[in-house]
């Protein structure tokens, strides 16, 4: 009997721990966009940071204009989540096609929310 009671504790304990590691989303988000905040922090706010920021993480932030859809598509960032990288592993068994769309919907709403644009060329400073 002693031994379960020990066993039992251990095991929430552990569970309280990893679930505690995990980044806590800090930005609250529209409702259609709150499924994509979830699957987000419980498959890729580890690395990338609560709220895509990237902050003290080795992985980049992801709420910056380098991954904006002019210079990086939904498709790449799918195809980046599946495969992986050198850098980064693939999530596939972590995640479903449909719930990498909802982490998208929500990487994109974030980007507008920050205000990023894409700055334009001045074909102005090719001539100086």
């Amino acid at each position: 009997m002693e031994v379960r009671i020990t066993g039992a504790v251990l095991l929430a304990t552990a569970f309280l721990f990893i679930s505690s590691c995990t980044p806590k989303p800090t930005v609250k988000v529209p409702a259609e966009f709150e499924v994509g905040q979830n699957y987000f922090h419980k498959v890729c706010a580890s690395c990338h940071g609560a709220d895509a920021l990237g902050k003290q993480t080795k992985a980049p932030r992801l709420i910056d204009i380098e991954y904006l859809p002019a210079n990086f598509s939904d498709e790449e960032i799918r195809q980046q989540i599946i495969e992986g990288s050198d850098k980064m592993p693939s999530q596939q068994n972590k995640i479903s096609d449909a719930e990498i769309g909802e982490v998208i919907k929500y990487l994109r709403y974030s980007q507008v929310a920050a205000e990023l644009v894409v700055e334009e060329d001045d074909p102005d400073d090719d001539e100086a």
